[in-house]
């Protein structure tokens, strides 16, 4: 009820906030927010509790049985923890970077299914108009059947050309339906909800060429990716550190009844010494994701480059063809046919060039 079908901004406004895939994205951004509270933070540490040295007849060695507690820590590098922050973080950004660039496709598609529907109905109307002057070149031609100057086909040409004309009105809803069907979607509405008519304003001091139109450096889409690069190269990073692992230490103290007690402390490291098979692969892998997602916004940046030349040459184009049929040619193909009837009317002209009159008018 709060959409203004006349404002295409209201109706984008109602269609994000009811898009489903936007709450999807809301929903993965407060996730990865939450992991990046967590990220490169030191591990718990772990308790240990037990009897070493305990003989399977359960009897009690004073020299060796000991009852056990310790605790383990591992300690996880400062450039390791760096770079996992750095990752969660970049996992935020790419996140929230790609909430605008499905913000901007929301939008983008909302004013394409509006401005197809409103432009069906501009043509719905242009065609009630021209249907009109359809039933005056009818009502022409059966007054000069009535009087002997003319034949029967006259009426039946024009009653066949306002056929013609609800033909198109016919195809016309069809489109502005199936725009409607697409806008329902995108605001989540019900099929069966009733959206009232609307039509594009016909505002000829906005029309100007796009001669001083440029495409921005980088967009959300373009954002997105480079922040998917900055993603893989904290993963070569991370692939890199492998080479110096965490180190692990363990103490423990140990009780024995009979005989001193003892304690134990004990630090461990993993050898890389499988490098090749286990830390080499992982860097290549991750260099190649990199090389890929750069790649990847060279092929979106010619794309983005390519469809906006034509976009803006088609828009200069439709901008002169707007200012020729609205300043010269539909002016004069109303006069045009305005005079064939006349002159139809007055038995100077034949039936023929007034139905090709209102034919060109209807197709202007």
């Amino acid at each position: 009820a709060a959409v203004d079908w006349n404002d295409p901004q209201s109706v984008v406004a109602a269609a994000l906030t009811a898009s489903p895939s936007l709450r999807e994205l809301d929903a993965n951004l407060a996730a990865a927010r939450a992991r990046q509270r967590g990220a490169g933070a030191t591990p718990n540490p772990m308790l240990m509790a037990g009897v070493q040295n305990q003989p399977i007849d359960l009897s009690t060695d004073p020299m060796m049985t000991m009852y056990t507690v310790g605790v383990s820590q591992t300690f996880v590098r400062r450039q390791r923890r760096d770079a996992l922050q750095r990752a969660a973080q970049l996992e935020v950004q790419r996140l929230e970077r790609q909430s605008e660039s499905r913000r901007a496709e929301i939008a983008r598609d909302v004013l394409v299914a509006y401005d197809e529907a409103a432009a069906a109905n501009n043509q719905i109307e242009a065609n009630a108009e021209v249907a009109k002057l359809a039933a005056m070149m009818a009502e022409a031609a059966r007054a000069r059947y009535e009087v002997g100057t003319a034949a029967q086909i006259d009426i039946i040409r024009a009653k066949l050309e306002a056929s013609n004309v609800q033909h198109q009105i016919l195809m016309q809803r069809g489109l502005r339906n199936i725009a409607l069907a697409r806008l329902r979607a995108l605001l989540n509405l019900p099929p069966v909800e009733d959206i009232p008519p609307f039509a594009l304003a016909h505002a000829m001091e906005h029309h100007a060429h796009g001669a001083n139109i440029s495409l921005a450096e980088s967009t959300a889409a373009i954002t997105t990716l480079e922040s998917e690069v900055e993603r893989a190269e904290q993963d070569i990073r991370l692939a890199k550190l492998a080479t110096s692992p965490d180190l692990n230490i363990e103490a423990s103290y140990g009780l024995r009844p009979q005989q001193n007690d003892m304690f134990s402390v004990v630090a461990r490291i993993e050898l890389p010494v499988r490098r090749k098979i286990t830390i080499e692969p992982h860097i290549a892998e991750a260099m190649a994701r990199r090389d890929a997602a750069r790649a990847e916004i060279d092929v979106l940046r010619q794309q983005l480059a390519a469809d906006f030349g034509e976009a803006v040459a088609s828009r200069n184009e439709a901008v002169e063809q707007i200012n020729l049929h609205v300043e010269q040619l539909v002016p004069e193909a109303k006069l045009g046919f305005d005079s064939a009837l006349a002159s139809y009317q007055a038995g100077k002209s034949t039936f023929d060039s007034m139905l090709g009159a209102l034919q060109a008018y209807r197709e202007l």
